[in-house]
């Protein structure tokens, strides 16, 4: 898995957050919205992950290999090879879903 998104920070105690440009709707209720509402629109929606979320994030960097990720939740946490690969799944699943991380396949000989 790689980032599709680097703009992101870690905090001080290792969670990261997300900074996701919010794209404008165009709808006339949107638009009328937007009018009628006192506030201004958000340009940015933040995604703070937790202390395991932001681990598996930084290790989506085109180097660690979904194994890498499962056996680092495995040792971090304690859980089942099974559970760490569920958990792993889910969440790498739900982030591609999201377009914050995409699949790339390893070349086979390290060709280009």
């Amino acid at each position: 898995p790689v980032r599709v998104f680097e703009d992101f920070r870690v905090t001080d105690d290792g969670r990261v957050v997300i900074l996701v440009e919010v794209e404008e709707k165009k709808s006339v209720l949107a638009k009328i919205l937007r009018i009628l509402s006192p506030a201004p629109t958000p340009r940015y929606r933040k995604i703070e992950l937790d202390k395991m979320g932001s681990m598996v994030w930084l290790m989506c960097d085109g180097k660690h290999t979904i194994e890498d990720i499962v056996k680092a939740v495995m040792r971090e946490t304690g859980f089942s090879r099974r559970n760490a690969e569920l958990a792993v799944y889910h969440f790498l699943n739900k982030l591609a879903t999201r377009g914050l991380i995409q699949f790339i396949l390893p070349s086979e000989s390290g060709e280009s």
